[in-house]
């Protein structure tokens, strides 16, 4: 394999956190993934700690283009189907599917995985308040429950997404938003 630049060397690194483990990521293991020599791989890396600042610095970026509106027309139903596939076209997207998976395997055991873990986790219960009270239109006191369970179920089905678990998500807000319409 030719290398061009440090992007090569960092995607390499990425998908063998993200598919084999943290504990396989050396500098060794990755030299040889990419066909070239430890000497040549510190060219570009001095070290497996810069490696890890570089693929969580461009994964987090990455995440951040992918931003999405949220629809709040429609039946409960319709409402809740539109704003889970924006999440489902990042978890599966080719760009931000292997950072994706990287972070929710070591969310806890590394801070800044954990960091990163939150943040989605916090964007995505955000944005189920905000579903959730279009929903009801405020009529609804257990609103905060609600949006909780709506963004647990999402992220959960997500995870299970990128351990290639099959999962019928559309299935499960189906019947999520039969609850809601009760």
């Amino acid at each position: 394999m030719k290398i061009e630049g440090k992007k090569e060397v960092r995607e390499m690194a990425l998908d063998i956190i993200a598919y084999e483990g943290i504990d396989k990521l050396t500098m060794s293991h990755l030299a040889e993934s990419l066909g070239i020599s430890k000497a040549t791989l510190y060219h570009y890396y001095k070290s497996k700690e810069e490696i890890l600042e570089d693929i969580y610095i461009s994964g987090h970026q990455a995440l951040m283009h992918k931003g999405f509106k949220l629809s709040l027309d429609g039946s409960s139903e319709k409402i809740l189907l539109s704003a889970a596939g924006p999440w489902l076209d990042l978890f599966t997207s080719e760009d931000t599917a292997a950072y994706l998976r990287m972070i929710f395997s070591l969310h806890l055991t590394d801070e800044r995985a954990a960091e990163e873990y939150r943040s989605l986790s916090l964007m995505l219960y955000s944005q189920a308040e905000v579903i959730i009270g279009a929903i009801t239109k405020g009529g609804l006191k257990e609103e905060k429950l609600y949006a909780s369970l709506f963004s647990s179920l999402l992220i959960t089905s997500l995870e299970r997404i990128l351990e290639e678990e099959a999962v019928d998500l559309e299935s499960d807000i189906r019947a999520f938003a039969s609850i809601l319409e009760k």
